[in-house]
């Protein structure tokens, strides 16, 4: 018995020192993976900071503040006492449900940067740098709203956002600086219209008018867009800018007999999803385009000799949007001499559908056939790019599509329709944030560490004269 008890104690000895070595052993191994952990950690770490460092490098070597040659005219000379001065950024931000729906679009790209968290670090930090005084985005996503609004919110920006129609969860958005600027008014688009085929699409915009806080009569008009992706329904896009110049019309309109032009200075901004050798960028920047000849669909003036032409019709009378891009009783009540209209009595005399307001069966003027259907569209905007677009052999470019092309523009108003040369008005485009030339962009892949997006920023300083 004795034998069996000293046997019994020699096994709980061993049993006891066996524990204690794998409990050693175990917290070397621990010991051991927290430190290869934390070496993968620090690599990983060192890597991403490496990536964000030559993605920063490789962009911002590429752009610049340029400034125009009427911009370094008017740094020579004493700026009027109300003048105003202030930056317009316009940024398509990349929804991130977008993103996530279309990822064979991204599939060389560094995982990491695709990851909202990162990107939004990104594009905040770009907005931070640029520090304009109004953004224009667009592809803003609805569940990520209380972030914009917060984070902008902290950078004194107050927001007006417009969500596209249908199922669609992204829209277009209008920041502007509450020090700078006071909001006058707003109305946003819906450009999907019953029963007209070619306004059947679920893209919106906002449409703004801003004073500045030294001259509350120095109006001036914003608006942003996202027009249809469709690289063969450029009809559908030219139908789409024919009723946002309408409704630009409409807010921007204002008779002053001293100006040379019945209308406040406006700036338009946004992704357009089409090039400047378009149809539509022609339109918007000659303020003239005779359609009728085109290609259906396409508007190719090559492709209408194989397939059936556009014709006379684009938009309906029935929408009573004029071939001029004005509201059709709008334009015959300033005919008649009518005095200002209040926004709620210009409802009552426009035809387009929205879903936050109700069509009234109202008492309609007689239609002026000749504004309808003529099959050339022109408007009294008198617009141009803020960009360049075409450097020599080369161009630039703010988005890949399989190829680097230009979809993104800002446009502002000038004071001649000249084709070749025109002056400025009261709006001056004083400097603009340069892009890159297409050729210094082969390999580059966005969005990556540096860039939140998979368009570039457009930048421009205006310089606003009473």
């Amino acid at each position: 018995m004795r034998f069996a008890n000293l046997l019994l104690n020699k096994l709980a000895m061993l049993l006891l020192v066996a524990i204690l070595l794998r409990s050693v052993d175990c917290r070397k191994k621990k010991k051991n993976l927290v430190d290869a952990s934390a070496r993968s950690s620090a690599a990983d770490h060192s890597n991403t900071t490496k990536s964000s460092q030559q993605d920063r490098q490789q962009v911002w070597s590429l752009r610049k503040l340029q400034h125009t040659t009427l911009g370094k005219s008017l740094a020579k000379k004493p700026i009027p006492t109300k003048s105003c001065t202030f930056k317009v950024m316009s940024y398509n931000v990349l929804a991130q449900e977008l993103l996530e729906s279309h990822p064979f679009l991204y599939t060389y790209h560094n995982p990491n940067a695709l990851k909202w968290d990162q990107r939004w670090y990104s594009i905040l930090g770009e907005i931070k740098f640029h520090n304009a005084d109004i953004m224009c985005l667009q592809e803003v996503q609805v569940s990520h709203l209380q972030q914009y609004t917060k984070d902008l919110g902290a950078l004194g920006y107050k927001g007006i956002y417009k969500q596209r129609t249908g199922i669609r969860r992204d829209g277009c958005a209008i920041y502007y600086k509450e020090s700078l600027l006071n909001l006058v008014e707003y109305v946003t688009i819906e450009f999907n219209q019953n029963n007209i085929w070619v306004l059947d699409r679920d893209n919106v915009a906002i449409v703004a008018k801003f004073a500045p806080k030294n001259d509350d009569q120095n109006e001036f008009v914003v608006a942003t867009t996202h027009l249809l992706y469709n690289r063969k329904r450029e009809d559908v896009r030219l139908a789409q800018t024919q009723v946002l110049l309408a409704e630009i019309d409409r807010i921007a309109y204002k008779y002053d007999p001293k100006r040379s032009t019945d209308h406040l200075p406006v700036i338009i901004t946004g992704d357009f999803n089409l090039t400047p050798k378009s149809p539509v960028y022609q339109f918007l920047t000659r303020g003239r385009l005779k359609y009728e000849h085109l290609s259906n669909r396409t508007l190719s003036q090559e492709q209408s000799q194989y397939s059936n032409v556009t014709g006379k019709t684009l938009i309906p009378a029935l929408l009573r949007i004029t071939d001029n891009c004005q509201h059709h009783d709008l334009v015959e009540k300033r005919n008649r001499g009518v005095g200002d209209l209040s926004r709620d009595e210009e409802l009552k005399l426009i035809s387009l559908q929205h879903s936050e307001r109700k069509l009234e069966n109202r008492s309609r003027v007689m239609i002026s056939e000749d504004m309808f259907s003529t099959g050339t569209l022109s408007h009294d905007l008198r617009l141009r790019s803020a960009y360049v677009h075409n450097h020599g052999y080369d161009s630039e470019a703010t988005t890949y599509q399989n190829d680097w092309v230009t979809v993104d523009y800002i446009f502002y108003s000038g004071d001649s329709v000249e084709t070749q040369r025109r002056s400025e008005d009261r709006l001056k485009l004083v400097s603009r944030y340069t892009l890159p030339i297409t050729s210094k962009l082969e390999g580059m892949k966005i969005p990556n560490m540096a860039l939140g997006s998979d368009h570039l920023s457009l930048v421009v300083i205006f310089r606003l004269d009473p």
